[in-house]
């Protein structure tokens, strides 16, 4: 009978640690390993044609992802840094090296209108890209932060 109980007690705590284990990579984003809370503003989310999903922290990691990986991406979602609504990234203008760094370094913001990212860089620096420009140049970058 001992036995038996020590024995689920062990199997109760090897599933606990390894669904511990599964969520906490859920916590984090798979590139920086950045928490994903406190960064829910900046946040860009990927599906995969596979199903999965991946939550980033930022546009700096999704944007890192969504270009090095777009043929096995179905689609994206990024938080635009005014409303925090989800849009899609590919209608959005990113705002690159501002003196604004909401998450990783170098600071890469997503904004749904061009007008607000353009009015963002007059009060913290930086360059506004479209999204096809902003993959281009996030490739051209070290795939973790800069210090």
């Amino acid at each position: 009978m001992r036995k038996r109980f020590l024995y689920c007690f062990v199997v109760i705590l090897c599933v606990a640690v390894v669904s511990g284990a599964a969520y906490a990579a859920f916590d984090k984003c798979h590139l920086c390993g950045m928490k994903i809370e406190g960064n829910e503003n900046t946040a860009y989310e990927i599906q995969y044609k596979d199903g999965k999903t991946a939550t980033l922290c930022c546009p700096h990691c999704g944007l890192w992802v969504h270009a090095s990986d777009k043929d096995s991406i179905k689609e994206a979602r990024a938080r635009d840094f005014i409303s925090g609504e989800w849009m899609d990234p590919s209608k959005m203008y990113f705002v690159f090296k501002s003196k604004a760094i909401p998450a990783c370094a170098p600071s890469w913001i997503a904004f749904g209108k061009k007008s607000e990212a353009e009015s963002f860089v007059k009060g913290f620096g930086g360059k506004v890209y479209s999204f096809s420009e902003a993959t281009k140049e996030r490739l051209k970058h070290p795939k973790g932060m800069e210090m």
